[in-house]
């Protein structure tokens, strides 16, 4: 319950933080302003900006009337703008070519290509204008060029990059992970570094909860693959007899189930693993099982 709580009040601190953001002088530019509202809002689950918050407080401790917690949601939204920026990006048929998002029509269907592409790039400058106002004028330089080097050509685009070469190419173990890596991981990676950066912490810590949000975004990925890339072989299979592959260009296409299943056990327990040793870790723990619950 006091779990449940806790996620309850930071979504809601995010979600007002977004609002917040995302209110607009609409007299110009309002299709484009109202595109960029839809993109972000309703969202999705929020797990950047909720993992942010979580692994700050952890790192620093659950204390009440926090005076750098409205730092620390700032910071949050504006991973999660970035995120959303990139989606809209993706979406566009010149990349994935994507018609829905989140069970709604995708930006570009609803707005066109023109203005997905406007709305994107202003989602990302908003996501970076938010994190210049930090009141920590050092901790923000430093949350603005982590931002930076996990979202340019060696971070989220440069994922989406490979993606888009990859589409016509027979897909390679190596190279899904390493797109997964960039498209998934490289913001669930600054969100840790950002926490990390905020509260103050050394390198080496840094660095766990970066291992920690990028093994945890590995494992949930391929979960997805799991659950969508298996076709029932027929009426009352259960996950324990033997399925189908749809896609060659997945983890279960190219690994197989059992050793895709058993890297993702690998990777939940050396997320758990890291986090151990640290005092309030219980909602750090709780990403970790969520996660586990949907494993077939």
């Amino acid at each position: 319950m006091l779990l449940q709580k806790y996620f309850e009040t930071r979504m809601q601190m995010i979600d007002e933080g977004l609002h917040m953001a995302l209110k607009f002088d609409k007299r110009y530019a309002g299709q484009l302003k109202e595109a960029m509202l839809k993109a972000v809002i309703p969202g999705g689950k929020r797990w950047r900006p909720l993992l942010l918050i979580a692994i700050y407080e952890m790192l620093t401790g659950l204390k009440k009337n926090n005076k750098q917690l409205p730092d620390v949601v700032k910071a949050a939204c504006a991973v999660e703008l970035i995120h959303n920026a990139a989606m809209v990006h993706d979406d566009l048929p010149a990349l994935m070519n994507k018609k829905e998002r989140r069970g709604l029509p995708a930006i570009h269907q609803e707005y066109g290509n023109a203005v997905a592409i406007l709305a994107a790039d202003a989602l990302y400058t908003l996501g970076f204008e938010l994190m210049g106002e930090i009141k920590d004028a050092k901790k923000a330089n430093l949350a603005i060029r982590n931002l930076c080097i996990n979202t340019k050509s060696y971070g989220l685009i440069g994922g989406q990059a490979i993606d888009l070469a990859s589409k016509r190419k027979v897909m390679k173990i190596n190279t899904l992970r390493y797109i997964d890596m960039k498209k998934v991981g490289s913001l669930l990676q600054a969100a840790a570094e950002i926490a990390s950066i905020l509260a103050g912490s050394d390198e080496n810590t840094r660095q766990i909860m970066s291992t920690y949000a990028i093994n945890l975004g590995m494992a949930y990925q391929m979960i997805e693959d799991i659950e969508k890339d298996y076709a029932r072989g027929s009426d009352g299979l259960d996950f324990n007899e033997e399925f189908v592959p749809v896609s060659k260009a997945s983890y279960t296409g190219l690994m197989g189930f059992d050793k895709a299943r058993k890297q993702v056990e690998t990777l939940l327990e050396d997320c758990s693993r890291s986090i151990k040793p640290y005092p309030n870790n219980a909602v750090l723990m709780e990403f970790i099982q969520m996660i586990s619950e949907k494993l077939p």
